[in-house]
């Protein structure tokens, strides 16, 4: 109790966000490789919340960004522990999204709890599940138990939820494509089988009397939630883009390189 006390003491500025954006409609940018068909300046008529990667493209900046969720626990250390290998050592990752992140000094960036002595701006907001680490939607509370910290994913819905959003528009969320699109917009294609299984289900099984969702697609597919594709969305065509159009060269490298030395699990350049 006494621990939960001090950990849940950083929690309590987050207060101000509670509800602050009552019955208004954002977008979630998810990372998926549908974001290479899609430009950014369609999506400015609401305030977004961006997940993971999303600083990283370099469109970001045309987005009406109110949150930028980054939930994976002691991700802005010099040391971390490789989820792929299970050992400490150096993150090679972590400069990369320190620089990008620095580009946007007035950001509100929401993290895991852990990292609280790696803060990459001032404007850092901090995230804990104080041990409900199974998703409930019950338990989105911005300055104590939040345990929507499963994933970017997770964690941006549940920010929706917790800011008073009444309508979340999910756009680059592939996986909840039926089947399932595979792939990021900074990585090479990638392709797979869907088995049928989602593991996103039990999120938007959860959260369905708290929030309505809906999906944006690249084309028109069957989907999860209610989803419309881009062109009728927008209005607009799709135009494809690589990755080396949307992601500087430079952070492709250290991505291709994390990728090389086993701290990344998608490659991101072709084979030399």
């Amino acid at each position: 109790m006494i621990l939960d006390f001090f950990l849940s003491y950083p929690l309590k500025k987050n207060a101000s966000f509670k509800g602050s954006f009552q019955g208004k409609t954002c977008y979630i940018f998810g990372n998926g490789s549908s974001l290479k068909n899609m430009c950014f300046s369609h999506f400015r008529d609401h305030p977004t919340i961006g997940i993971n990667h999303i600083v990283l493209h370099k469109d970001f900046n045309l987005l009406n960004t109110c949150c930028y969720a980054f939930p994976e626990p002691f991700s802005f250390y010099y040391y971390y522990k490789n989820p792929y290998k299970k050992k400490y050592e150096i993150n090679i990752l972590n400069n990369l999204f320190r620089k990008e992140i620095s580009k946007f000094p007035n950001l509100n960036l929401f993290t895991s709890l852990s990292n609280i002595f790696s803060a990459p701006i001032k404007n850092t907001f901090f995230l804990h599940h104080f041990g409900k680490r199974k998703p409930d939607s019950e338990f989105l509370n911005l300055c104590s138990e939040f345990s929507y910290m499963s994933g970017g994913l997770y964690t941006g819905i549940g920010l929706a939820i917790a800011l008073g959003f009444e309508k979340a528009i999910l756009v680059g969320c592939d996986y909840l494509m039926m089947p399932k699109t595979y792939g990021h917009f900074y990585s090479q294609p990638k392709f797979g089988e869907d088995n049928g299984i989602n593991p996103y289900d039990q999120l938007i099984d959860d959260c369905s009397s708290k929030i309505l969702l809906e999906a944006i697609s690249d084309y028109p597919t069957d989907c999860r939630i209610h989803c419309v594709d881009y062109e009728t969305y927008t209005g607009s065509s799709i135009k494809y883009r690589e990755n080396t159009e949307i992601v500087s060269n430079e952070n492709l490298l250290i991505l291709n390189k994390a990728y090389e030395i086993g701290q990344y699990h998608s490659p991101i350049l072709p084979k030399q």
